[in-house]
């Protein structure tokens, strides 16, 4: 299956974007001063507020970007997110399906923090700047579902959206011709402050050590590889004071990227699937617990896969238990949670149907085990059927390694010795083993060490291994054909797991390079791991 996704990702990598529009760039420049609009349902603290904050966008591309208000499609897009941390944890706690994504109707053109702004053009002209105040982005007309926008493409098909089918529905035939149906401002469903705007539960805000406030700006024919630039955060605070909630910008200034980066003593990687679908990132935080077991806290924030996320694969071995797993999503609905289970060599958490992880979303996974972390790969399996990858898969930090066989470099010797490894270095592999070859009947020394080094013995010939760690695993005598055979069984033993040693020989050989005795072979390091 790995082979086959790495061969899926190498040929769409050859294939452009299907709707890349060459030259169309822009940038989020900023994102911060939240506004409070108000609260809903039981009282304080059980109940829900509504805030909004503002942005800055730039045009660094090479044309106009086009922005037509809806119901034409060719405008941006922006998608709101709280984040707090809590206990060491980084958590998203504004549920997507309740904030609406804001749809931009018209570009201001000011040279604020780009610049040059160009005279002429339509839409965003080149160099200039747009902002969109908190008020401005908090008027419900504007105000949609996320999930009708492709993040990876930025369309969004009018015909039959929210816009068009108005709240309440109008039924048919106008909720599907194209034109708006929904009121400006004069919906009823819109005398709650809350609905739509960015929602918050109060008991998320009294439980948040930091909180931000994150923007994710959707540019229809925007290429993948300039998305990047499209995310910011700004911390934020929230505090009650007994009768309403105050909000303001927090002493840290505008951030771009993800908000994950926000996450103290994580790393963050990600990765995408190739030209066809966005990006997912992977945000890490590994706590020794002080009893031999550490504790894998994961953040997998969907950025821009138009797919979603329907499964979350950690490499495992077999014989590891698992303690305290632990799954958060951003609703309050404990049907629709994320089960996990042991699958061979993994720990996999599996979505159901109704609950994939979506753009725009951040899900928790954890769990203690006593295995310490090593790099290696997670993978996520894609919700829904479409072009590219069935997954995608994106280097971290995991508590299994992956089996993995390098080469350090040539030995010296007339001839050189050269040993190879013999099957792969999993766990468990009764056949393992490595390959001496050598003169006929000579006699050799296989070394192993915990580290690696580059020590120069003599003109040509290269020690791999560090001297402070260096063993010999044993004596050798080949056979008439020069060839030795080292039988080396690995167990069903998760201490193993994720192990580097580096091996290299030594050859009695008369006039040899090293002092005129020895000949020295490759060197080659093997980790050990669970598949």
């Amino acid at each position: 299956m790995r082979t086959l996704i790495v061969a899926g990702l190498f040929v769409a990598s050859a294939i452009a974007q299907s709707n890349t529009v060459p030259g169309l760039d822009a940038r989020l420049s900023y994102a911060g001063d939240p506004v409070y609009y108000g609260r809903r349902g039981a009282a304080h603290p059980g109940g829900e507020v509504a805030i909004m904050f503002s942005y800055y966008m730039c045009n660094t591309g090479a044309i106009d970007v086009p922005w037509t208000a809806p119901m034409n499609p060719e405008h941006p897009m922006f998608a709101f997110t709280v984040v707090r941390e809590k206990n060491g944890r980084l958590e998203q706690i504004t549920n997507q399906a309740t904030t609406f994504a804001k749809h931009a109707f018209g570009a201001e053109n000011v040279e604020r923090d780009c610049g040059p702004c160009a005279l002429t053009g339509t839409g965003l002209r080149v160099g200039c700047s747009d902002a969109y105040s908190a008020n401005t982005n908090s008027n419900r007309y504007y105000l949609a579902p996320q999930s009708e926008i492709d993040p990876w493409t930025g369309i969004w098909e009018p015909v039959g959206s929210y816009f068009d089918r108005g709240e309440p529905d109008v039924g048919a035939p106008a909720n599907s011709d194209g034109s708006r149906s929904l009121l400006n401002g004069s919906s009823g469903v819109f005398a709650d402050q809350v609905r739509n705007r960015v929602t918050l539960r109060e008991q998320d805000l009294l439980e948040a050590d930091r909180l931000f406030v994150a923007m994710h700006m959707v540019l229809r024919g925007e290429d993948g590889d300039a998305h990047f630039d499209n995310l910011g955060r700004r911390r934020a605070n929230m505090t009650w004071n007994g009768g309403t909630w105050v909000v303001s910008n927090a002493a840290q200034p505008y951030q771009q990227g993800s908000v994950l980066h926000e996450w103290t003593g994580a790393t963050v990687s990600s990765a995408r699937n190739g030209e066809d679908d966005g990006h997912f990132f992977v945000a890490v935080k590994v706590t020794d617990n002080g009893n031999g077991t550490w504790h894998y806290e994961y953040a997998l924030q969907n950025f821009d896969n138009a797919r979603g996320g329907a499964s979350f694969r950690i490499p495992l071995c077999p014989s590891v238990q698992v303690t305290g797993v632990s799954f958060r999503d951003v609703d309050q609905n404990l049907l629709n949670e994320w089960s996990w289970s042991r699958v061979g060599s993994e720990l996999v958490f599996s979505a159901p149907l109704d609950n994939p992880l979506d753009w725009n979303t951040m899900f928790n996974f954890g769990f203690d085990c006593a295995v310490a972390p090593v790099g290696g790969d997670v993978v996520v399996d894609q919700a829904r059927l479409g072009a590219g990858a069935l997954s995608v898969t994106i280097a971290t930090q995991v508590p299994s390694g992956i089996a993995e066989v390098t080469s350090l470099g040539a030995g010296c010797g007339n001839p050189a010795p050269s040993i190879t490894v013999q099957g792969l270095p999993t766990l468990p592999n009764p056949g393992f083993g490595i390959t001496l070859v050598s003169e006929p009947n000579s006699q050799s020394l296989l070394f192993l060490s915990a580290q690696q080094d580059n020590v120069l013995l003599a003109p040509g010939c290269t020690q791999f291994l560090q001297d402070a760690s260096i063993q010999t695993f044993g004596f050798y005598v080949a056979d008439g054909s020069g060839v030795t055979q080292v039988s080396i069984p690995l167990p069903l033993d998760p201490a193993f797991d994720g192990v580097r040693l580096y091996w290299q020989a030594a050859q009695l050989q008369s006039g040899g390079p090293v002092f005129g005795e020895f000949a020295v072979s490759n060197g080659t390091a093997v980790r050990f791991g669970c598949r």
